[in-house]
């Protein structure tokens, strides 16, 4: 399947207080990593978390600590972090400038000894408790999207009207198409032609609760037509939903695409409140992270008063740096 980037250019500041006990470090006597939690940036699909090796990460070296930031991510091209980890109570800081994350790894190197990590004239703990603080800045360069697949058919299939065996019916309306094209689009529309019920004996399937128009756009798209000239920010929302019920995942991530290329001040809100409702996890983020660009902004946002209450939730957390225990 091809990937096409989409320039998606996001910047965010990331940063935790991730407190650790003396103890537990003091026990760890391999090269094995302490995990922070992980926590999403406000850069569509992207994570981090810090790795802390007590003992180094290999037996070449034991005396060393070794602090990374890792970040996890899928949509994103490259990301370029500028970060800075450290302990205020032991004055000890290490900054890193313009890393390049191009894959989901972590960027680090030595924090300190270990001789002087459990050193209490270093003050690394307070009441047997370290404290290791994180500030940064995340910024993307593109998101990836995949292009959306579809059987190869040829035109005289879609011609091909005497053979079409289901006709899908929408108000007064039908259209005639072949049964197994869209069976083999959507797993939905299988079972139901696969189940006995009157739909299949009938061979006609009615649907009540979309448009001609979005089930006209399907068709179409089953039979490998282009459709993005039929696509527009008015009849996208119902036809997400669409792909969302009968389950046709290629274009349902194709729409998504679609949706986020376009966002606005004017139509955030209502993508928003879509990708909850139609299950668009990656729209959901992308508006997530655009919102956030306007916290604390005097910006006008379209319809801001009737945004879903999870979206409103999410951005209400991800406005404050969060504690890992």
């Amino acid at each position: 399947m091809n990937v096409f980037e989409t320039e998606f250019v996001n910047e965010c500041q990331i940063g935790m207080k991730w407190k650790l006990k003396e103890t537990d470090l003091k026990n760890n006597v391999q090269q094995i990593g302490l995990k922070s939690k992980i926590f999403k940036a406000n850069i569509p699909g992207v994570k981090y978390c810090l790795m802390l090796y007590p003992n180094g990460k290999n037996e070449n070296e034991p005396n060393k600590v070794k602090i990374f930031l890792h970040l996890l991510f899928g949509m994103a091209k490259k990301v370029i972090a500028d970060f800075s980890i450290s302990v205020n109570t032991a004055k000890r800081g290490i900054d890193f400038i313009y890393e390049i994350y191009d894959k989901s790894f972590g960027w680090g190197r030595t924090f300190c000894t270990r001789d002087d990590l459990f050193d209490p004239e270093k003050i690394f703990f307070v009441n047997g408790i370290m404290e290791i603080e994180l500030e940064g800045t995340l910024r993307s360069r593109g998101i990836k999207r995949k292009s959306p697949e579809s059987l190869s058919l040829a035109k005289m299939i879609w011609e091909n009207e005497e053979q079409k065996d289901l006709i899908i019916v929408t108000g007064d309306q039908e259209i005639k198409v072949h049964k197994w094209i869209i069976c083999a689009h959507s797993p939905v529309f299988k079972a139901e032609m696969e189940s006995g019920i009157k739909e299949s004996i009938e061979r006609k399937i009615e649907i009540t609760d979309f448009s001609f128009e979005i089930v006209k756009i399907f068709v179409e798209y089953c039979y490998e037509r282009d459709i993005e000239n039929f696509i527009n920010e008015e009849n996208v929302s119902e036809l997400l939903h669409f792909t969302d019920k009968y389950d046709i995942q290629p274009l349902h991530n194709h729409l998504q695409q679609f949706m986020i290329q376009r966002l606005t001040e004017q139509n955030v809100c209502k993508f928003a409140n879509a990708s909850v409702s139609a299950n668009a996890h990656a729209l959901r983020e992308c508006c997530i992270c655009f919102l956030m660009k306007f916290v604390r902004k005097a910006t006008v946002i379209d319809d801001s008063d009737e945004l879903d209450f999870e979206i409103c939730e999410e951005i209400g957390r991800r406005s404050f740096f969060s504690i890992s225990k």
